[in-house]
């Protein structure tokens, strides 16, 4: 999907190309915009590239070229994100670009009533990308087709007795049924542009309004959610990807193909990017993997950072463990082919566009002792123990040391590979608001009971208790 912005960027480049039979230079796109430097352009410019609406000619000043030959499917009419309503045939054409679409399969539109799924971005008035198919795993978001004749969006789990349409909006109870018949997949969102009032010129000065609620778990694929996360919204963004080694990740592969893995997370970079304010810091939790066949992904996963203009600002040692109980030693004792056992794991921070973060200074809640210990970049902290049924779950020492030397009280914590929570727990602790997404429902059950507890410590003091006197 494009945001509101990239939106208004498009159109400004087609109603360019269309005056003046030749494509804007990315100097005249800054100028229009009044954006702070022709970067900024160029993250606009190659945001709708990859989204398919245009190409880029290497090496030459005036370098954007339109999409021809957008891809046309049907838009069906409406269907409900609240309660069911009948399905709706008589389509209508409608053009998507094609990276929206699968690789195989038929493709139709729907546009979206009511607001159910509003906390996965699917907002009333937007358009939804379907592939057709007739099944789908636990989470995806699907049309259903209940009682014979009545369509709905939602996401769908297998239960025991029948199946859960969950919708996502808190306010809102699923619905049960024995039967259903799956219509197809969403795979892409076009949000609703009813506003076409503002001049183009003014985009750069106004806020743009969402419903992307913070201080909440959220389930789905990181790079479907992030893309709901409005631009320049997050302060901090710490994480810790799969490290692709075989970890047993609730519903995650942990053995994709090496170079499929680091395109995938360099989308999540850039996605990354996009969501923090100029000067928010990015933490990446990492460590090179692999003893015997070593594999640097801590200086792969930099190098994508840096290609894509975040500024390295530091790397911090987490040395985590004694070492007591070792089993790969290569040649023991020999000179031949010893083996180094990594005892630490790094933390790679980054920041967007300048170094400092704005901010009140009197919202920084750092102490002067907390200042200088975590100014030493050699941090020796304890692994978690408590693995809350994930495989490499965060210490919390470790957050809260991140938060409080990157960040001021009332930002914005994002986690986007989330796990059980720690991140959150301690945004919420330190008070910052927090972002945690996990495609994992289990991990975001267990993070979702740890900030219950939190929030809702048990009595100290019942109605049989004794109470000492001052």
């Amino acid at each position: 999907m494009l945001t509101p912005k990239q939106k208004k960027v498009l159109d400004f480049i087609t109603s360019f190309i269309k005056t003046n039979d030749y494509s804007p230079s990315l100097e005249e796109v800054a100028k229009n915009f009044k954006l702070k430097s022709v970067s900024s352009a160029h993250q606009f410019v190659d945001a709708l590239h990859k989204k398919g609406y245009l190409k880029k000619i290497e090496n030459q000043q005036r370098s954007i070229e339109l999409i021809i030959g957008l891809v046309e499917i049907p838009l069906f009419g409406y269907i409900s994100a609240g309660e069911p309503i009948e399905a709706i045939s008589n389509p209508e054409p409608i053009k998507v670009p094609h990276k929206m679409l699968s690789k195989s399969g038929l493709h139709y539109a729907l546009k979206v009533k009511g607001d159910s799924m509003v906390d996965e971005g699917i907002n009333d008035g937007a358009t939804v990308i379907i592939r057709r198919q007739e099944t789908a795993t636990n989470g995806q978001k699907v049309v259903a087709l209940i009682n014979g004749n009545e369509a709905t969006l939602k996401k769908i789990y297998k239960e025991k007795k029948g199946f859960r349409l969950q919708p996502a909006n808190s306010s809102m109870k699923p619905i049960f049924v024995k039967d259903l018949i799956i219509q197809g997949k969403v795979i892409g969102v076009l949000p609703n542009y009813e506003d076409t009032t503002r001049p183009t010129g003014k985009i750069a000065q106004t806020k743009i309004p969402t419903k992307f609620a913070l201080d909440r778990i959220i389930s789905g694929d990181v790079l479907e959610v992030m893309s709901q996360i409005p631009d320049n919204s997050i302060h901090l963004a710490i994480t810790s990807p799969p490290y692709n080694v075989g970890k047993d990740y609730d519903n995650h592969n942990d053995r994709m193909n090496y170079q499929e893995y680091l395109e995938w997370l360099e989308k999540v970079w850039r996605e990354t990017k996009r969501v923090l304010v100029p000067g928010g810091r990015f933490a990446l939790n990492i460590a090179p993997t692999g003893i015997k066949d070593f594999v640097p992904i801590h200086h792969d996963f930099a190098n994508q950072l840096r290609k894509i203009d975040m500024k390295f600002r530091t790397e911090i040692i987490w040395y985590k463990q004694t070492m007591l109980k070792r089993t790969a030693w290569g040649s023991f004792k020999s000179p031949a082919n010893p083996h180094i056992v990594p005892s630490w794991e790094y933390v790679l921070v980054f920041s967007k566009d300048k170094d400092r973060l704005d901010g009140d200074q009197k919202n920084s809640d750092i102490t002067k002792q907390e200042f200088m210990d975590f100014s030493d970049g050699y941090w020796k902290i304890q692994p978690e123990t408590k693995r809350n049924g994930h495989p490499a779950p965060f210490p919390e020492e470790l957050i809260y040391r991140l938060i409080k030397f990157y960040s001021y009280k009332g930002n914005t914590i994002l986690d986007m590979f989330g796990g059980t929570g720690t991140v959150a727990v301690v945004s919420h602790k330190t008070k910052r608001r927090f972002i945690h997404i996990d495609i994992s429902e289990e991990y975001n059950r267990v993070a979702q009971k740890r900030l219950d507890a939190i929030k809702n410590p048990p009595q100290l003091f019942g109605e049989n208790s004794y109470r000492f006197a001052a």
